[in-house]
């Protein structure tokens, strides 16, 4: 797993009870990472997801390196 600047820079001020939702979803994408609604349907890897009561997560998922690349978290919390 992997976060991108942009990701690190809007986790910044995250309340406790929305980090631990997003930790928690993190891992069970790790396992599952297909999981999650396509963001753009001509490129299945760029995914997005929900964590907690009000957080939207966008990621990127590199089948090959086994990688996913958080790269946008909001929180409307």
């Amino acid at each position: 797993m992997e976060l991108h600047v942009a990701a690190l820079a809007q986790m910044k001020g995250l309340p406790t009870e929305a980090l631990d939702a997003l930790v928690s979803r993190t891992v069970e994408l790790l396992d599952k990472p297909w999981d999650a609604r396509t963001l753009y349907q001509d490129q299945p890897e760029f995914r997005q997801t929900t964590f907690g009561d009000a957080g939207i997560m966008y990621f990127k998922v590199d089948e090959g390196a086994e990688l996913l690349t958080i790269f946008n978290v909001t929180w409307v919390g």
